[in-house]
């Protein structure tokens, strides 16, 4: 019997002891800070530099003002590298992993080329020029990548435009001929398409650095140089055909708005 009692007073210790720890609040530890994906999702401005090169092609025509004959010495080509930069706008859209956007850029360069004649070729005599600058380049494009995480790799087409001036040098025709003589046509439009692609690396929340090749090609333009005389024959007007293919390769940096602030972004 005594023993019987000391269990039974054993088992009721262990309950009271059990009951107490029950009764005690369970401290679960906290879940650990939620860090978001990286999104692409946003506005965004920046800058780039780097290097341009490629051809000019010139097609050089005259047009007898009395008989209205054409007379073409043979088109011309000529190679040419600068620098270039500037200036990029966009917007992208991210979807799962694919990143959809637009952009407008305006760049700057000095591509610029001059073609003589170092022969007679036509009615155009050694000492002729013609030279073509480079006032802007501009392309609005759409992008379309692919995300891991802060890093994209996206390809890139659209629209290229550049605004061209061509100026014109002829040596003096001598008896009876026109002098020393230049013309300028200035500020024309060209339209073409660019095509290329880059990879982009986020390396804070608001900043990426990236590296891009583009080809484009701006197409031609006909510029009006003016009339010369030759010595003994009628004036000749002066025309010619104007286009530019080119690569180039620029280091872009662009900061993205939302959530800096901004027009409420």
């Amino acid at each position: 019997m005594r023993r019987v009692l000391a269990t039974l007073f054993t088992v009721a210790l262990g309950g009271s002891a059990g009951a107490a720890d029950l009764s005690r609040p369970y401290m679960k530890a906290p879940p650990p800070p939620y860090a978001p994906a990286f999104s692409w999702t946003g506005t965004y401005v920046g800058a780039n530099l780097g290097a341009a090169w490629g051809s000019f092609n010139f097609n050089p025509v005259t047009t007898n003002n009395l008989t209205g004959v054409v007379t073409a010495p043979g088109a011309v080509s000529a190679s040419r590298s600068s620098i270039i930069g500037g200036g990029q706008v966009g917007y992208n859209w991210q979807i799962g992993q694919w990143v959809l956007g637009l952009e407008q850029d305006i760049q700057f360069a000095g591509l610029k080329q001059t073609v003589s004649f170092a022969a007679p070729a036509g009615f155009f005599v050694t000492g002729d020029s013609m030279a073509v600058k480079t006032d802007y380049l501009s392309a609005t494009r759409a992008r379309l990548g692919i995300a891991w995480d802060r890093a994209l790799f996206y390809a890139a087409g659209g629209l290229e435009t550049g605004m061209f001036d061509v100026t014109s040098t002829y040596a003096a025709r001598g008896a009876g001929g026109s002098p020393l003589i230049g013309f300028t046509d200035a500020n024309k439009m060209h339209f073409g398409y660019t095509i290329g692609g880059g990879i982009d690396y986020a390396v804070t929340d608001n900043v990426w650095l990236g590296v891009e090749y583009r080809y484009f090609d701006v197409g031609t333009e006909t510029y009006n140089l003016g009339p010369f005389t030759p010595a003994g024959g009628a004036a000749q007007t002066v025309s010619t055909t104007v286009g530019l293919k080119a690569s180039e390769v620029t280091a872009r940096l662009n900061v993205k708005l939302n959530g800096l602030g901004f027009f409420g972004m």
